[in-house]
């Protein structure tokens, strides 16, 4: 998640560009140019939050991968077998979904706000979002990316 920090910084400073603009509007009674403005904030919120989902889809990748090496190099053929099914070096990991692939790094256990959970819910929303299907609402993607940080904490190569 190497790009995350900047990606973060350079959406915040766009929003906070954004919301100067949005609250100069407001006050000048402009509420038609307003909501013109929180629809450009709608729409970037969304651009960049399937940004910050890549760097966190390639990191459970990098750990899918980490744990497949790691399992297929062990000694003992009983803790190998199953991992000696996926190549770690092919593109698509063996053809693993990325819900298997998840599996692999983070722990199905845990509720809700589980980082399993949480990752499976961004999924959801960012093919959602891929897919044509933009949100009515804002994405507080200052939060998104804190928890991008909690479960990329969670992996478990």
């Amino acid at each position: 998640m190497q790009d995350l920090v900047a990606l973060a910084a350079l959406y915040a400073e766009i929003d906070a560009y954004l919301e100067a603009l949005r609250a100069a509007l407001i006050e000048s009674g402009d509420g038609s140019g307003a909501d013109r403005i929180e629809a450009k904030q709608r729409l970037n919120d969304q651009a960049y939050f399937v940004i910050c989902w890549g760097q966190l889809e390639s990191a459970i990748d990098d750990a899918c991968r980490s744990a497949i090496r790691a399992r297929r190099g062990h000694a003992d053929w009983a803790v190998r077998r199953a991992w000696d099914l996926y190549n770690p070096d092919e593109k698509r990991l063996s053809g693993l979904s990325f819900e298997d692939r998840t599996a692999l790094v983070l722990d199905r256990q845990g509720g809700a706000k589980s980082p399993w959970a949480r990752v499976q819910f961004y999924y959801a929303l960012r093919n959602q979002i891929a897919h044509g299907k933009l949100r009515p609402e804002r994405i507080d993607v200052t939060a998104v990316v804190g928890e991008m940080y909690v479960i990329q904490g969670a992996l478990t190569p």
